[in-house]
């Protein structure tokens, strides 16, 4: 009951998954399904051959194969469905285990008697149909288990993929998926790898720039409520596991190593995880069908709506010919999906085109012109200034258009504004009487009344301004006065007096008049200032019991504030307290003694404890060379002399590794074995120089062969034979049978000389090869148990 629970469980968190999926993909106006680029990225470590949990012994290899050619055949059956190639999907599988290689296969590699999978792509795009869909099988199921678990090398290739897509212009409407599935911590050879995590981890932050990452894990720890470390002490290997899972995903695409997720993506559930074979099947075939349900939206028609928009709050009765605009807007078709955008960006183009085409009517001068007229007939010597009225009508632009008669009518309004501001000319012009600078002259009103201003003169050198004179008339800023005609070109006079700096003010019209401020034993003095205003450059006053005083509150560590040194580690320097505005140090102050504090430094170590311990370790003991640590202080510091730990040098750990470059002497003969020195397993010298040495009973050396030896001389009514043996184990290497002889009725002599010519043709024949049979009989045999104790090994050991 419990595995059902699980079962519906991990459908239930899928459906959650894939209802969080963006809202491009499932949009309205769907069309076609969306073609899919997929990178299988498959675990083919050792441990796959493990069952996937102790209660459910169904091999993870098998799940994983069922699975993936569960895939190969829905997204076949789906392709052959397809007519169009741009709407089918293609499939890579990558599998990862030991080394990586760039070439494209399913090869393997010996490191150290024992047979290794390569990391590497398996078979690039494939378009799998109900036709070809077998070739794509057979790939996975020649997986067979064996290396590490190098996911780092993995995802470096699933990068190589993706971007081989993304760059293929045929595909570029196609949605990039990932699909990463292991059964266990990321190795170099058997425990959780830090390194090999977190650069699968960033490899995985390109690839999600242009794909999405799901991964799936087959493992005991599997959880993916787990997201990191949580409490104290260190991180757990199902902490590590889960967020590495997580990192790996697209639930944090800025995911820099499993210990610095980021932020997750907001409802996301890219990491699954099974720990039953009823589970994983359940989460594959959920998968399998949420890809192959993934359609195309409808095309985005933003810019097609708000090309419309600007057409619609347009006044089309303001333009010489509308007709252009909603011919446009007639040919939009609204029923195109995103593979179609640029026809649909073509409607949006057509729309703004015949817009930025359309010509306005001509404004309306008729106000203008009778505003330049009633200029025109004035008397501009008659008025204080005229160039307004004139720099209005200069400004006068006779191109604007109707949706521009605002502009135009007011430049009317300008003109009539400056005209009705003409002021008659009444000149009165300033004096300034010795001082310097300027003045505008005033625009003085005829017959109203005028105030004086502010004096702009500078004074002459050691002189105030005291008021303005007209005629005999002093008057101050601010007093009244009414110009009439009789003023025409009568002089505004400054009027200056001398200076009486007698005023002791700290401050005049809101400066300060600080000439030096208080220090920690002096007050502060001020500039002294004339009741006009004008402070004074040399007369000063002093500002009684302002000086500061020292405060002694600043920490310096500096050789001349030092009070005392500590003698040793365990005692601190002590320093005087300096002012903090003067740097005045208390040692010099018989009120402030007291002022001085303890420093974080003490005085030097001594390094003379020999302590060995791995926090002072210099360099390891080797096999023959002993420990070195640190000398260090009583107080714990570590020092840079080094000791020798006696006796703690390892010796040689000597193995055997046959090795051609280990071999001691080759076996001369059929009886002899080769003999191979031993190798230490740490530092690989081997036991030449104390002359220890191993047979290796697997070999011996070649049979020694004889000549020729006759079995059976050759008569007229019989044939005769011969073999060859070897010489130190007496085994039959060769036979050969020799011809009958000839029946030739001659002479006895002339007959012993025909036999002795055959003999000779005889033993001047190539020697053929005989029945070997009994040779590779046994020669088979032996490769027959050698290669079962190597399949026995590698079951044992590669996980």
């Amino acid at each position: 009951m419990k595995i059902y629970k699980k079962v519906i469980a991990c459908i239930l968190t899928l459906m959650m998954f894939f209802a969080q999926m963006p809202v491009n993909v499932f949009a309205a106006n769907q069309k076609n399904n969306i073609p899919l680029d997929i990178v299988l990225v498959l675990d083919v470590s050792g441990s796959m051959e493990d069952p996937i949990t102790s209660t459910d012994t169904t091999k993870r290899i098998t799940i994983l194969k069922d699975s993936i050619n569960q895939f190969i055949e829905s997204f076949a059956e789906n392709n052959s469905k397809q007519s169009d190639e741009k709407y089918q999907s293609r499939i890579s599988i990558i599998k990862f285990a030991g080394d990586k290689s760039d070439k494209v296969g399913n090869d393997t590699y010996t490191e150290n008697r024992y047979r290794y999978n390569y990391t590497q792509i398996m078979n690039d795009f494939f378009t799998a149909t109900n036709d070809n869909k077998a070739k794509l099988e057979d790939v996975v199921n020649s997986i067979s288990p064996a290396g590490a678990t190098r996911s780092d090398f993995a995802m470096e290739l699933a990068l190589k993929q993706i971007n081989q897509s993304k760059n293929d212009e045929s595909r570029k409407d196609a949605k990039r998926i990932v699909f990463f599935v292991t059964d266990g911590q990321p190795t170099t050879l058997n425990n959780f790898d830090d390194d090999v995590a977190n650069k699968a981890i960033t490899a995985s932050e390109e690839i999600k720039k242009d794909a999405e990452v799901y991964t799936f894990g087959m493992f005991s720890l599997t959880d993916p409520s787990i997201t990191g470390h949580v409490g104290s002490g260190s991180w757990s290997d199902a902490e590590k596991f889960n967020a590495y899972m997580h990192g790996v995903s697209s639930n944090y695409s800025d995911a820099q190593s499993y210990k610095n997720l980021g932020t997750r993506a907001e409802n996301s559930a890219y990491y699954m995880g099974a720990k039953s074979s009823k589970e994983a099947t359940a989460i594959f075939d959920s998968v399998i069908a949420k890809l192959l349900s993934m359609t195309y939206a409808g095309a985005d028609y933003t810019d097609v709506d708000a090309a419309i928009k600007r057409a619609n709050s347009l006044n089309k009765d303001n333009y010489k010919d509308f007709s252009k605009v909603e011919d446009a807007i007639n040919a939009v078709n609204r029923d195109k999906d995103i593979t179609e955008q640029e026809v649909v960006n073509g409607y949006a183009k057509a729309i703004n085109e015949a817009i930025d085409q359309l010509e306005y009517k001509a404004a309306d001068y008729t106000e203008v012109d009778k505003a330049i007229e009633k200029a025109n007939k004035l008397n501009k010597d008659n008025y204080e200034d005229f160039s307004k009225v004139e720099d209005a009508i200069k400004t006068v632009v006779r191109s604007k258009n109707i949706t521009e008669q605002d502009e135009v009518d007011a430049m009317a309004k300008a003109i009539n504004d400056a005209i009705d501001a003409l002021v008659f000319q009444l000149k009165i012009k300033y004096n300034s009487n010795g001082g310097t600078g300027t003045m505008t002259n005033p625009a003085i009103e005829l017959d109203k009344e005028f105030t004086f201003p502010k004096c702009e003169y500078v004074a002459p050198n050691g002189k105030h301004f005291k008021g303005w004179q007209v005629d005999s008339t002093i008057y101050k800023v601010g007093d009244p006065r009414v110009f009439t005609k009789d003023d025409q070109n009568k002089e505004i006079k400054a009027v200056w007096e001398e200076h009486t700096f007698d005023q002791k003010l700290k401050e005049v019209n809101g400066v300060s008049t600080l000439k030096d401020k208080a220090t920690c034993t002096t007050n502060a003095i001020y500039y002294k200032s004339c009741t006009c205003g004008q402070v004074s450059t040399t007369e000063t006053f002093e500002d009684k019991d302002t000086k500061l005083g020292h405060e002694y509150t600043k920490q310096i560590k500096d050789e001349k504030y030092l009070k005392s040194q500590g003698s040793n580690c365990q005692e601190h320097d002590a320093y005087w307290y300096v002012c903090s505005r003067c740097d005045a140090s208390a040692k010099d102050d018989e009120n402030a003694q007291d002022k001085y504090y303890e420093s974080a430094e003490v005085g030097n170590h001594v390094y003379d404890q020999e302590v060995e311990s791995s926090e002072y370790l210099a360099t390891p003991a080797t096999c023959m060379t002993p420990a070195r640590y640190y000398k260090s202080c009583i107080c714990g510091a570590k020092g840079t002399e080094a000791f020798a730990a006696t006796g703690t040098h390892l010796g040689h750990a000597y193995i055997e590794v046959k090795n051609p470059q280990f071999l001691r002497e080759k076996a001369t003969n059929c009886k002899e074995h080769d003999t191979y020195w031993y190798v230490c397993s740490r530092c690989g010298k081997t036991s030449k120089t104390i002359n220890k040495y191993y047979e290796d009973k697997d070999s011996k050396g070649e049979h020694i062969s004889s000549d020729w030896i006759i079995d059976q001389q050759p008569t007229v009514a019989k044939e005769g034979s011969k073999h060859k043996e070897c010489t130190v184990c007496k085994e039959v290497l060769e036979t050969e049978k020799i011809a009958k002889l000839e029946n030739v009725k001659t002479e006895t002599k002339k007959e012993e000389t025909a036999s002795k010519k055959e003999t000779k043709v005889e033993s001047k024949k190539a020697v053929t090869t005989g029945d070997n049979t009994n040779g590779i009989v046994p020669m088979a045999l032996l490769g027959i148990s050698l290669l079962g104790i190597y399949m026995i090994v590698m079951k044992k050991y590669v996980r």
